[in-house]
């Protein structure tokens, strides 16, 4: 894969990428913002969502007792954001596993040394668990040098400049990447980037997929921008695509019967058409996510009728929304699956859709 991206970008993506998003982290490493989503989404990670009141009533009432995992699978987020959620309103986990005086000394010796996820793995934590033991035990990284009036000047007149690398600048100023995105940032310079000079790696792949891949695909590959990629075949005088071919109605008719059905690859593959063109074409037919479909009185009804004795999966195709909107109304209408039996037969008539 060309422009693959370092370990210093990396770890920059994995540290701030959550909590502060894809534009920061564009701008400490010189990437596109949909380059930074794209290597987000392929390593899991996520924004957290805002918390409504209805989802911290669920958290303040089941965490204390059923702990993270269970909350952070019912309300559909991430574990760690489950974490920093209930410690942020006081609430602890009455079955968490103290620490040992063993691995208190195993962290000691190793936080400086080895990663976080490999220490995490060793000791079966979470990493906001590790980070958090060492913050009480007062440890550390080693603490980088300061950046002295000369070394600042040289990173402002070079960094400005594409044409001259970040590994040019890292040998010249004997840091790493990462502290020479840093303090850039620190300082408020930037690279441009429609200034981005084409490699000749980078050519001979747009050259050579530039008809197979859409230029979206390849802008995520080289890690640059869409229109980086159509300005730069539009300079290379490079022959134009084809028009595409036309939809016929068995086209469109798959898709509709399909979509958000099964995985959009292999409706792609099965219509011999690319990803893109399956996405695109939703829109225009009617059947693209878009705004979730809102919850009339009927399907609210059916809820309560059938929610904790009739299977998830029935609900689901009953009301044609997925079992996570399913629970996630569970939740709000405040419905267990411990329920009383009703002793007249329930009609399993399927509520009118809007």
């Amino acid at each position: 894969m060309i422009n693959t991206w370092s370990e210093e970008e990396l770890n920059i993506l994995k540290e701030h990428y959550t909590t502060k998003g894809s534009k920061f982290v564009a701008e400490l490493t010189g990437r596109s913002c949909n380059a930074v989503q794209a290597k987000a989404a392929k390593l899991g990670l996520r924004i957290p969502l805002a918390w409504n009141e209805e989802e911290i009533n669920f958290l303040k009432k089941n965490y204390k007792k059923k702990g993270a995992q269970y909350v952070a699978k019912k309300l559909n987020k991430n574990p760690n954001s489950v974490m920093a959620k209930a410690a942020s309103l006081g609430i602890r986990y009455e079955k968490i596993r103290p620490w040992q005086p063993w691995e208190d000394n195993y962290l000691r010796r190793h936080y400086n040394n080895r990663k976080k996820a490999s220490i995490a793995r060793t000791l079966k934590r979470s990493i906001p668990s590790i980070m958090g033991r060492a913050k009480l035990l007062n440890l550390r990284g080693e603490r980088a040098k300061g950046w002295s009036e000369s070394e600042k000047d040289i990173l402002r007149e070079l960094y400005p400049d594409r044409k001259n690398s970040l590994e040019e600048i890292s040998k010249i100023l004997n840091r790493s990447r990462y502290a020479i995105l840093l303090q850039a940032q620190y300082l408020g310079i930037s690279r441009p980037v429609h200034d981005h000079e084409w490699t000749r790696k980078e050519n001979n792949y747009l050259k050579k997929y530039f008809n197979k891949k859409s230029y979206k695909e390849i802008a995520k590959d080289l890690g640059l921008t869409h229109s980086a990629v159509s300005h730069q075949v539009s300079r290379l005088g490079l022959r134009q695509r084809e028009k595409a071919r036309p939809w016929t109605e068995e086209e469109k008719e798959f898709i509709r019967q399909n979509y958000k059905k099964i995985p959009t690859r292999e409706i792609a593959k099965y219509l011999n058409r690319s990803m893109d063109a399956i996405i695109n074409s939703a829109g225009p037919l009617g059947i693209s996510a878009g705004r979730p479909r809102p919850w009339n009185d009927e399907e609210k009804e059916y809820m309560k009728t059938h929610y904790g004795h009739t299977p998830l999966e029935e609900i689901s195709s009953a009301l044609r929304r997925s079992q996570q909107a399913i629970m996630g109304m569970a939740i709000k209408l405040k419905l267990t699956k411990r329920r009383k039996k009703s002793s007249k037969k329930e009609t399993n008539s399927i509520p009118a859709h809007n």
